[in-house]
Formats: structure tokens, C-alpha cells, sequence
């Protein structure tokens, strides 16, 4: 295989091509109008000078051009984005080129500026952040680890060239993108971490990535709020039972102290009895529904027809006018008696808000698909929500025979649904908006 001519060189050729056909002829025309032998040399010496001298230069001159590009090219390729090429005037062809490489060499310039910068961000970031960053590569030997990592396994600053000791082996189940809670030991002490497994490759080897956040204090701040708020809302329950009775119980010993007309006072003694068993079994209900939120069943999921689930419910309250706007088919993989209870507490809430007002109103019913999740919407025209921080709050409630639990109960049962549950008021008009949130597929 023959090598093949460089670039430069096929300009010369194609130059002496197109001239020395012209250069012969003049000579020969020359020779034919019998001029003087001298002269005839002269001429051709001349043109042969001009012609090697013109074709040496083009041959410069190309080959300059390339290698000052290819030079420039290389440079970029070693890291070094600080030269540039200059422009001729004159030179369309040739300039655009340079103007090419030059904004190249600008834009690499400005990337790399900017990588730098976000590498320098995102190491301070890991340097200072509280949650710990492990990489293992795949022989389980530390690829990068952050300082708040190093703390939590109690690793001097070489840790890098340290072998994952024994405390990570608690998580060699964890799989790709799979997040959970975890009691660990880490360094001889326990605690409670959330922790998240992913999976990335460098320099074609595969590697693991853990994330490690302690979640002990953060649980301990809303186990001791929610502590609080229960034993509030169950102090007030207990006190506004007990403070009858005491008073009951006081003035029936004082009238049997006496032991005068017991049979006039018959009829307060039972009245007076009636209202401390009656409070007695209030206080049993209140324990009963406590009981009801805290042993909540696991649900059984099916496959259900969403429309045949709300046509059951509907007939439950024919005296009140209630409308399904047409919406698509769908079918949920759910517990159907637990969703169906959660969709009679809002209707019945809905229900309950629409007679506290002396306008009435109707109910809209409708759903639909978004991004794989089923949404539901409950709206109402009733006197809407008064007090939205304290909806969830458990036997926390505004209404006279309210037990202060069905909020609560619709909520627990759509997170272990994997769904969501949000009460708002309405923009549009006066009334509240109810709006269940479920994965399709379960």
C-alpha cells in the first residue's frame, strides 16, 4: 500500500500542475518566433526560479497554518486552554478556522472554570454537611469518604487508606436506591439512621455510594412533641370526665353523711349516678377510640374498580345532594373496606360542614390520572376549615358528638396505603377541598 501524500504537498503538486503546462508553452511559442537562444535561457531560468520559489512557499505556508492548528488542538488536549491562534486579514477561509478553534479553546476555558467551581462547591458541601458519605469500589475498599463519616466510624484522616471495618457489614443487604430507617452501631454507639444505597461506575468499575444521616435527635424532637400533644389532648379528655364525677361523687357523700330523708333524695341519687356512669363509659369510648388508631389492621390490597367502590358509598346518602363529575376509568390496588371508610369519614365531614350553614350546598366528586398516581377530589360548599393546624392532631376536634379520630384514621390508613391525605379551603368559593393521593399500582 502505497503512503499516502500529505495535505501540503498536494497543494504543490496541483499549483506545478496548473503552471508548467503554461510555462512550456511559452517556451516552446518562444523557440518557434526563433527568438535569441540567450534570451530563450534567460526566460527560462527566470520562471524556473519563480516557480520553485512560489510552490516552496504555498508548501510553507500550508504546513505553517496546519501545524500552528494542530499545536493549538494539542494544547487543549494537555489541559492548556490559554492559547490562541491569530486571524489574517484577508483570509476568509483560514479565519473562520481560527475563529472555530479559538471560541473552542474559549468555551473549554469557561467549562472548565465552571467545573472547578461546582467541584470546589460540592466538596465544601460534603466537607461540612452532617450526613456521612461513604464510596466503596468493588473490592469494598473506601473510594471517598467525608469528614462527617470519618467522625461516625471513628477514622483518623488517612481513613481513605483504611478497610471498612466490620460496622458497614450491618448494611451489604441495603440494594441500589433502596432507602431505610436502622438501628446501627456505629464506633460502639447505637442509633437511629436513615440510610440510602446507590450505585455509580468510575473508570469503567462499579461502586457503591451510602448516605448515613442520624435521625436519633430529630425522632426524639417529634416522638416528645407528639408525646406532648397526646397526653394534652388525653389530659383534657380525662379532667373534663373526672371533674364531674369528683363533684358528683362529693355532693352524693354529703347527702348520705346525713342520713336524713333518704327517700326525698332518691331522685337526686340516681340522677347523680346516671351522670358518673355516663361519663364513666364516655371515658371507655375515649379509650376504645384511642385503641381503634393504635392497632390499625394491615390491609389487604385487591384489585379494585374505583367506580364500583364510590357507587357503593353514594346510596349512603341519598338525602343530600351529591354529584360525580364523569371521570376516567380506573382500577387501584387497595384494601377496599379501609378506602371506603376513609372516603364515608370525608363525605360525612363534607355532609356535617355543608348542614352547619344555613345556605346548604352540594358535593363534587371527581379523580383523576397524574404521573402514575391516582388523585381524588372531595369538594364541598360548606363553612370550611377553621383551625388546619390542628386537623391531625389526634381526638383533637370542633364539633360536639366529634370523637376527634376520623381524620387521623383516614390519614394512617392512606400512608400505609403509600398515599397521601390534604384538607384545604377552597379558592374558588366557600368550602373546604378534600384530595386523596394513591399509587396506581399499590
Amino acid at each position: 500500500m502505497k503512503n499516502k501524500v500529505s495535505f501540503e504537498k498536494q497543494l504543490t503538486q496541483l499549483s506545478l500542475i496548473a503552471c508548467l503546462p503554461v510555462f512550456f508553452l511559452l517556451i516552446f511559442m518562444m523557440m518557434y518566433a526563433d527568438i535569441s537562444t540567450p534570451l530563450v535561457l534567460l526566460t527560462i531560468l527566470l520562471f524556473s526560479i519563480i516557480i520553485v520559489y512560489c510552490h516552496t512557499k504555498i508548501h510553507q505556508i500550508s504546513a505553517y497554518q496546519f501545524r500552528s492548528i494542530c499545536n493549538l488542538l494539542d494544547a487543549m488536549i494537555q489541559g492548556d486552554y490559554s492559547l490562541r491562534a491569530r486571524t489574517s486579514e484577508g483570509d476568509t477561509a483560514l479565519n473562520e478556522l481560527v475563529d472555530s478553534v479559538n471560541s473552542l479553546a474559549q468555551r473549554l476555558t469557561k467549562q472548565r472554570t465552571e467545573s472547578v467551581e461546582s467541584q470546589f462547591l460540592l466538596q465544601t458541601v460534603i466537607k461540612h454537611i452532617d450526613v456521612a458519605t461513604i464510596a466503596l469500589n468493588d473490592d469494598n475498599e473506601f473510594a471517598f469518604i467525608n469528614p462527617a463519616a470519618q467522625n461516625l466510624l471513628g477514622l483518623t484522616a488517612n481513613a481513605k487508606e483504611a478497610t471498612p471495618s466490620e460496622q458497614l457489614e450491618q448494611l451489604k443487604h441495603l440494594e441500589r436506591g433502596e432507602s431505610k430507617v436502622m438501628n446501627l452501631i456505629f464506633n460502639k454507639q447505637q442509633g437511629k439512621f436513615n440510610v440510602h444505597m446507590e450505585e455509580f461506575r468510575e473508570a469503567g468499575k462499579q461502586h457503591k455510594l451510602l448516605f448515613l444521616t442520624d435521625v436519633s435527635q430529630l425522632l426524639r424532637v417529634e416522638e416528645r412533641n407528639a408525646w406532648q400533644s397526646l397526653v394534652r389532648v388525653i389530659s383534657h379528655e380525662i379532667n373534663n370526665s373526672l371533674a364531674p364525677i369528683a363533684s358528683i361523687s362529693e355532693t352524693l357523700k354529703r347527702m348520705m353523711s346525713k342520713q336524713q330523708n333518704i327517700e326525698m333524695h332518691k331522685e337526686n341519687l340516681v340522677d347523680g349516678l346516671s351522670i358518673i356512669a355516663q361519663r364513666a363509659n364516655n371515658l371507655t369510648n375515649f379509650v376504645n377510640s384511642y385503641k381503634q388508631i393504635a392497632h390499625l389492621p394491615e390491609p389487604k390490597k385487591a384489585q379494585t374498580d374505583f367506580h364500583d367502590l364510590i357507587n357503593k358509598i353514594i346510596p349512603l346518602y341519598q338525602n343530600n345532594q351529591i354529584q360525580i363529575i364523569p371521570s376516567e376509568y380506573v382500577k387501584l390496588l387497595i384494601d377496599p373496606v379501609q378506602i371506603e371508610q376513609v372516603i364515608i369519614n370525608l363525605i360525612k365531614n363534607a355532609v356535617e360542614s355543608i348542614n352547619s350553614t344555613d345556605n346548604g350546598g352540594n358535593i363534587e366528586i371527581n379523580w383523576q390520572l397524574n404521573q402514575g398516581r391516582f388523585q381524588l377530589f372531595i369538594r364541598d360548599q360548606g363553612a370550611g376549615i377553621s383551625n388546619e393546624s390542628n386537623l391531625f392532631v389526634p381526638f383533637y376536634t370542633t364539633k360536639k358528638q366529634g370523637s376527634g379520630i376520623g381524620l387521623v384514621l383516614c390519614r394512617q390508613i392512606l400512608e400505609v396505603h403509600n398515599g397521601k391525605l390534604s384538607l384545604s379551603n377552597r379558592t374558588d368559593e366557600t368550602g373546604c377541598l378534600a384530595t386523596i393521593d394513591l399509587p396506581i399500582a399499590g
